[in-house]
């Protein structure tokens, strides 16, 4: 009996679930005031960012890149092409910061090139990592 009335249960609950979802997605919230909405605005967290570019023997290559952004921020900041250097990062992104952010760019003299490869086994594309083996 018990059974029985687990099963009928679940099969009512399997019915109504999608029934329940159409009803709270067709549900439409107010606008909220605009105090309310300035109030948001008002405590919205803003951070700073601060990318510093130098040379491999701590000069400086660059002036700083420096912006106060806020929570829902994204921001790709190339790095700046300096002749005859290579930098440790081409680019910095930054996605939805939640505290200050510092970044230091190393350049350093010379041109970094990574040769193509090939895999062992010629398997394509496989990330290889340390201590894995493919027999």
């Amino acid at each position: 009996m018990k059974k029985m009335f687990s099963v009928l249960l679940a099969l009512a609950m399997a019915a109504l679930l999608p029934l329940m979802a159409s009803a709270v997605d067709s549900i439409e919230l107010p606008e909220p005031p605009p105090e309310i909405v300035e109030i948001i605005e008002e405590y919205q967290p803003e951070y700073g960012v601060i990318i510093h570019y130098i040379y491999y023997d701590g000069t400086e290559a660059a002036p700083d890149f420096t912006q106060i952004v806020s929570i829902e921020t994204e921001l790709d900041v190339p790095s700046p092409v300096i002749e005859g250097y290579t930098p440790t990062m081409y680019s910095v992104e930054i996605w939805h910061p939640e505290h200050f952010m510092e970044f230091t760019v190393i350049y350093s003299p010379g041109y970094a090139s990574i040769e193509d490869y090939e895999t062992p086994l010629g398997i394509g594309g496989a990330m290889m990592n340390v201590g894995v083996c493919i027999e």
